[in-house]
């Protein structure tokens, strides 16, 4: 939710706590009734869809860190197979395997993961050679194992941006169908209590004031330093 949107909604929990508070009032009121319990079924859905739209970003960092991995543990194997390769002489080798940290990660998804597999497939040709260089099959299978992770939070996060967008798009369908509900219905049918019951009017006009919320600027009020005058 934006600042606006959750602002609303703290307005509408504020509505949602008067109404609670006041029910034996305006429950004599069948369409005021009506309205009310129309209403308050926004609340959860709009909770229910915040939380859809928030798991975007956990997806995006369980994303994030299974990247991370993946550059170390290829790194770190492709790196042993650049030495053995230097040291051999076998220019082919090296070059296969020549990658810095940064650059194993740089780049589309499908080029990371294929530069990965690649490292791995090479690793495991050299296997019987790699030992003094601290590789061993039980690096590889890890290795893998950071690889298929990976691959796996590609689909898992595409899934969740798919679903947080259409979360989005409901969110705010909702959001106007609630103040369409308050400005149309509760709100013409609320100054009924005016005078009838003007404990239940006036909380009700306060819960429907929307305060919004702003990040405000500090200003530096210290004063400056005076300038010399040249003498």
């Amino acid at each position: 939710m934006n600042s606006t949107q959750s602002n609303k909604l703290r307005a509408y929990q504020a509505v949602e706590l008067v109404l609670e508070a006041h029910e034996s009032t305006w429950n004599s009121l069948p369409a005021f009734a009506t309205a009310a319990g129309d209403f308050k079924d926004f609340i959860p859905n709009i909770l229910s869809l915040a939380q859809i739209q928030a798991s975007r970003e956990g997806a995006a960092n369980e994303k994030a860190y299974a990247l991370a991995a993946l550059g170390d543990a290829a790194f770190e194997i492709g790196a042993a197979v650049h030495a053995y390769a230097v040291t051999t002489q076998d220019f082919a080798l090296e070059g296969r395997v020549d990658f810095s940290r940064s650059t194993i990660v740089y780049g589309r998804e499908s080029t990371v993961l294929a530069r990965a597999r690649d490292i791995h497939a090479v690793a495991t040709e050299q296997l019987a050679h790699l030992s003094d260089y601290g590789i061993t099959q039980a690096k590889l299978t890890a290795f893998k194992k950071t690889i298929d992770a990976f691959e796996g939070t590609l689909g898992k996060s595409r899934q969740q941006i798919a679903t947080s967008s259409a979360a989005t798009t409901t969110l705010t369908q909702q959001f106007a169908e609630a103040d369409a509900m308050l400005s149309k219905r509760l709100d013409k049918l609320a100054f009924q209590f005016k005078d009838s019951a003007p404990d239940f009017f006036n909380a009700y006009q306060t819960a429907r004031s929307i305060v919004d919320i702003r990040a405000t600027r500090k200003v530096n009020k210290t004063t400056p330093a005076p300038v010399p005058t040249p003498a």
